[in-house]
């Protein structure tokens, strides 16, 4: 290690890294990939509906934005700088989402379908839900 800690942030992110370099763009490309495919998995009945599928396509974009850049960075030899702000900013929003952004959302969406049930009820009123006794036909 000839250099400080700090002074590796302003060297190109290439081949002359090869304990770092290597294992970075495997791991975004990893990670890229794994991206996309939990979230064909995960969505495959939910397309279009409601909260968690709009988080879903929100941790999908993050992702393929975090670590798609990280892997420019990687081919095109950027200070190292750079992936680590992106890595740090994509973490962060990754767990602000899980975190802070979505939980309420999700809870409104379960209110509300709870509220649609119990409207459903009240107007269908309580013989929907009541046997009726069959009765003798007169004759």
């Amino acid at each position: 290690m000839a250099q400080w800690p700090w002074e590796y942030l302003f060297i190109a992110l290439n081949s002359d890294l090869t304990t770092f370099y290597t294992p970075f763009w495997v791991v975004n490309l990893l990670l890229f990939i794994a991206t996309i495919v939990v979230y064909a998995v995960a969505t495959r009945g939910h397309r279009g509906r409601g909260a968690l599928a709009d988080e879903w396509e929100y941790l999908l974009w993050l992702g393929v934005s975090v670590f798609g850049l990280n892997l420019v960075y990687a081919a095109f030899q950027w200070y190292g700088l750079f992936p680590m702000l992106t890595t740090l900013v994509g973490l962060y929003f990754l767990r602000d989402t899980v975190v802070k952004r979505f939980p309420p959302l999700l809870a409104a969406e379960v209110d509300h379908d709870e509220r649609l049930r119990a409207r459903r009820q009240a107007k269908d009123g309580v013989e929907a839900t009541i046997k009726r006794a069959k009765r003798r036909s007169s004759r």
